[in-house]
């Protein structure tokens, strides 16, 4: 039996949005539409402050190249999940990372694999 998250909607990344996310930690998932419809999520992380750390992607701060190129060239979206405890945000992280195969996730994160639901 997976364990239920309570994921948000996809929503733009841009920060008219990021400003009214909650100061808490959590797992996030940023990704694009590509031309033939799908969403591609091309990057999972966790922080211990959501609005924080998509305001740092968005703005380039402290985020790897591979995420700076797509959030300039391409419309992103994200999702996010409100996770306090620390171990199993990095379980639902490396969960994600091995589910969703992300490409500009550079190393593979801590973690152990749990079953979760996605959406």
């Amino acid at each position: 039996m997976p364990r239920i998250l309570t994921w948000s909607s996809l929503q733009l990344l841009e920060s008219s949005i990021i400003d009214n996310l909650p100061q808490e930690a959590g797992v996030y998932r940023l990704s694009y539409k590509s031309a033939d419809g799908p969403y591609y999520v091309f990057y999972v992380g966790q922080a211990d402050n959501i609005r924080e750390r998509l305001t740092q992607h968005l703005n380039g701060i402290n985020t790897n190249p591979c995420v700076t190129t797509y959030i300039k060239n391409l419309k992103c979206y994200f999702v996010y999940t409100l996770i306090a405890e620390s171990n199993l945000r990095k379980d639902i992280e490396r969960t994600n990372y091995d589910h969703f195969k992300p490409k500009c996730n550079v190393q593979m994160p801590a973690g152990n694999f749990i079953d979760i639901n996605y959406n």
